[in-house]
């Protein structure tokens, strides 16, 4: 059963506004958003909203899409192969998540461990650096920096690096969207990495 056309256009510009404003927290908020029915009934685009309303599941549907490319617009999402393509693969993603962070983190990371996350004067962490070569998912990333909690030191030494302070935000925003236990996935770091 979808949600109804006014619901798939709250949620939209919910994760709209938590990818692209610094002061909107979606998970703070609950999703909830000013919008009223009425003034959502004169739009023109309400089309878009009903089938996207259609989606198996608009939230995940439009994490998927808003947190690559929080500009995409509502007539990029509603009809687009690229979109539900988009989705698809961060639902594998998704899905496979311990596996994938696993592999990633065992062939991909340094010894000793917090070698990883050390940063140099002029230089990334290797932590960054894997990520930014392709060597690691997004998502691993934000974990092994939630999991470390090296994203307040990074953030202190890295404040003027204009690379690390955009991804530092993109990090803080889709985080929180991230499912999956933090014992288990600590466990894995600990397995491969502990002395």
């Amino acid at each position: 059963m979808g949600i109804s056309a006014f619901d798939a256009y709250r949620e939209y510009v919910a994760l709209k506004n938590h990818f692209t404003k610094p002061n909107y927290d979606y998970i703070k908020y609950n999703g909830k958003t000013g919008l009223k029915v009425d003034s959502f009934n004169k739009r023109k685009d309400k089309l878009f909203f009903e089938k996207l309303a259609k989606k198996d599941n608009v939230h995940e549907f439009l994490v998927a899409n808003l947190s690559g490319n929080p500009k995409l617009w509502i007539r990029d999402l509603a009809y687009s192969e690229t979109a539900e393509n988009t989705y698809q693969s961060w639902k594998k993603k998704t899905q496979s998540l311990t596996y994938n962070f696993k592999n990633e983190v065992e062939e991909h990371l340094y010894k000793p461990f917090n070698f990883n996350f050390v940063v140099k004067p002029g230089e990334h962490p290797l932590l960054m650096k894997a990520y930014l070569a392709g060597r690691l998912s997004f998502e691993t990333f934000c974990i092994m920096l939630e999991l470390t909690k090296s994203i307040a030191s990074w953030d202190s030494k890295m404040e003027y690096d204009p690379i690390w302070q955009d991804l530092s935000n993109k990090v803080k925003k889709y985080t929180p969207f991230i499912k999956y236990d933090k014992d288990k996935f600590r466990k894995i770091v600990i397995d491969l990495y502990g002395d």
